[in-house]
């Protein structure tokens, strides 16, 4: 094979028949695709991230491109506005959540997205591309700053709890949601990435950890016991504000013979409260409330 009056290397003439191979196997379905989707942001932006790689096997464009996840659609290349791609997995779809997640687990079945079948997302019907968006430059669930604002699309109630003021910087990015919770199936309860929610709390708040001559057993049952963790009106996101939480257990104490919170007097009188309760709180005096390794521990002095 003879080019400008030059004969080739075996290296080259390999080469040529490789990039010869590579056009017409992985770009054909991709180039009749772009031909109407040249100018479409939506469509175009797979071709900046890893699946719209042609130069990798594994990816969809180094496969069949787009009919590797929208199916063979001949019909939809003659008659575009006739017929739909054979898988279409936006609303305007058919396709159910499972039918949806079957083409991307195909794929995705290793690693953390293995648990996905037994998920509770999975069993809320919901589908990959509720979340993740697949032909878009960037994907805002796999962003910090974004993702939030992908996961409170549904989840209305933490929305609501980290917009008060005490509370885990969600909306900033500092904390995402993926810090706790893995989406596609935890080991813990609410699809957390560790066993137990303690566990959890205890890869940031390690201080809280232990262990602990003298140990709060409320503290080592469930953090979640006393902390609102997406977010609270009360400080250090307490369930309830100070002493009146410590009062849901300790509701009889040495201190006196009459519970905190009702009026001295006995008679409502809403002036005449206990002095325990005027600006005054437990954690002032019991500071190692989490646990103690101090000689009088069993009071979780400091």
């Amino acid at each position: 094979m003879k080019q400008n009056g030059v004969y080739p290397t075996l290296g080259a003439m390999a080469l040529l028949l490789l990039a010869g191979l590579y056009a017409g196997a992985a770009f054909s379905a991709g180039d009749s695709c772009l031909s109407c989707h040249e100018d479409d942001a939506g469509v175009k932006g797979i071709m900046y991230r890893a699946h719209g790689q042609a130069a990798d096997h594994r990816m969809p464009a180094g496969d069949a491109m787009c009919e590797a996840c929208h199916g063979q659609s001949d019909a939809h290349a003659d008659k575009p506005r006739a017929n739909k791609p054979a898988r279409v997995f936006s609303a305007i779809g058919k396709l159910t959540a499972d039918e949806k997640n079957a083409v991307c687990t195909d794929c995705h079945k290793t690693g953390h997205q293995k648990a996905w079948p037994t998920s509770e997302h999975a069993s809320a019907d919901v589908s990959c591309v509720n979340c993740h968006e697949v032909h878009s430059t960037q994907d805002r669930v796999q962003k910090k700053q974004k993702q939030f604002t992908v996961c409170v699309g549904c989840h209305v109630e933490q929305k609501v709890d980290a917009g008060k003021f005490s509370r885990h910087p969600l909306k900033e990015g500092v904390v995402v949601c993926t810090d706790c919770h893995d989406t596609h199936g935890g080991k813990g309860p609410s699809m957390l990435k560790q066993f137990t929610v303690n566990e959890t709390c205890y890869e940031c708040h390690t201080e809280k950890r232990g262990p602990f001559l003298f140990e709060h057993e409320p503290v080592q049952d469930d953090c979640t016991n006393c902390h609102v963790p997406h977010g609270s009106v009360h400080d250090n996101m307490l369930m309830v504000r100070m002493p009146q939480l410590c009062q849901q257990c300790h509701d009889d104490t040495s201190h006196r013979g009459y519970d905190y919170a009702q009026p001295v007097d006995g008679r409502g009188n809403p002036f005449l409260e206990s002095s325990y309760i005027k600006g005054k709180q437990c954690l002032s005096c019991h500071g190692e409330i989490h646990g103690s390794n101090h000689a009088s521990g069993g009071a979780y002095f400091e």
